[in-house]
């Protein structure tokens, strides 16, 4: 994962067009297999419809948070301008609905270079279909990534990496994380991640480097979909 991070900050954009374009291409062929299949019951298709858009409307945030945070010079505006393209998508791709989503309280923002850190979005949904009088349906999209430092003991160091609502974060492996003397641009080498569960923390990962490890330290992490977030421990 960190190596795929690593490449330069343009391609997370290029990345993010990709993947719009997949999202708008996935709901399209979806719709029209769901307007087949329900031409009898276009409550179906209108339920399929709205499952769909607030699906594709969370992972655009997600996608969004994940641009901000591997970019050297992250733009508050990233959110704000991928939502005004997905505004205007849904009304090419679906004329005639009547389809409207507006979107409010939107924020990028992380806190970084603690021994708890983390990265969040937000963005809040009313979406409008005039073909069925549906108004004001309103869903929300909130992601978060926290990176928690617990201590440091020879040459491992034991963590915790939350999501959403505090979930632990599962199934991280060693491409997940980075291990770097902090002020410096040395980066230690990762020969395991394990991890175990404790009552406390719930889920801990043990990350083990070839080096004994000299603080102060940075820890990276990156999930699945791509979002990381940078602590420090002295």
């Amino acid at each position: 994962m960190k190596k795929l991070i690593k490449h330069k900050n343009g391609q997370f954009v290029i990345i993010a067009v990709l993947m719009i374009a997949i999202m708008i291409i996935s709901i399209g062929a979806l719709m029209h297999r769901a307007v087949t299949y329900y031409k009898h019951e276009p409550w179906e298709e209108y339920l399929t419809l709205i499952g769909a858009i607030e699906l594709n409307s969370r992972r655009l945030v997600e996608l969004s948070l994940a641009n901000y945070t591997n970019t050297d010079s992250p733009d508050n505006n990233t959110l704000r301008i991928n939502l005004e393209k997905w505004q205007t998508n849904l009304t090419a791709i679906y004329p005639g609905y009547g389809i409207s989503l507006g979107y409010s309280d939107c924020f990028l923002a992380y806190d970084w270079n603690e021994t708890s850190s983390s990265s969040s979005a937000n963005a809040t949904f009313s979406l409008n279909i005039a073909s069925i009088g549906l108004t004001g349906y309103k869903f929300m999209a909130k992601v978060f990534l926290n990176l928690t430092i617990l201590n440091k003991v020879d040459n491992e160091i034991n963590v915790t990496v939350r999501g959403e609502e505090g979930i632990p974060i599962s199934s991280l492996r060693n491409d997940n994380f980075q291990v770097s003397i902090s002020n410096s641009t040395m980066i230690l080498n990762i020969t395991s991640v394990t991890s175990y569960y404790e009552p406390k923390e719930a889920l801990i990962y043990t990350i083990k480097c070839s080096e004994n490890i000299t603080t102060p330290i940075t820890v990276r992490v990156w999930d699945e979909r791509g979002i990381q977030v940078r602590a420090e421990y002295s």
